[in-house]
């Protein structure tokens, strides 16, 4: 973290999202030496929100992939491989650096309209950070039944195999 905050926070946003779309764009798991850089990432809001917006790999404004609100379809099998990165990167962490994790992944879980499995990751967080904004302001979206808006339309909704024909 002390490296990540060495940097000018445009530069630091940059590094990360590179390291974060190599993820992506990779069959394997991380180095740990990766996954720990990956969690100091996610420690920055700013970092964080950016990285998240890199998860379903449209090129649309962020707040509208935050918000799960843009004309063009997720990448879902690429959300679901970031879960998956994720989770192996939760695996790693420390409880006071889990929040951030956990909340990313409970944020996937709301895309793909998971709204019950959302709420227990963001309780995980809070277990973790009880102050943790993030993931209460979240989970408060989550309770009000806030829908993702990809799962408002037949065409860019979560489909598992099963809902394939």
């Amino acid at each position: 973290m002390t490296t990540i905050r060495a940097h000018e926070p445009h530069q630091a946003a940059i590094q990360a999202s590179q390291l974060w779309t190599g993820m992506l764009d990779s069959n394997d798991f991380p180095t740990d030496e990766d996954c720990a850089t990956l969690i100091a990432n996610f420690q920055f809001p700013r970092i964080r929100d950016r990285l998240m917006a890199d998860i379903p790999g449209i090129n649309e404004p962020p707040q509208h992939v935050l918000f799960a609100q843009t004309d063009t379809a997720p990448q879902w099998s690429r959300i679901e491989w970031a879960q998956q990165l994720l989770i192996h990167v939760y695996t790693r962490t420390s409880p006071q650096h889990a929040a951030p994790i956990l909340t990313t992944i409970g944020y996937i879980n709301w895309w793909e309209g998971r709204g019950s499995k959302a709420h227990q990751y963001m309780q995980l967080a809070l277990d973790t950070d009880p102050g943790y904004r993030f993931a209460r302001l979240t989970d408060q979206m989550l309770g009000a039944g806030i829908i993702a808006g990809w799962n408002t339309n037949k065409d860019t909704a979560y489909k598992t195999r099963l809902d394939m024909p």
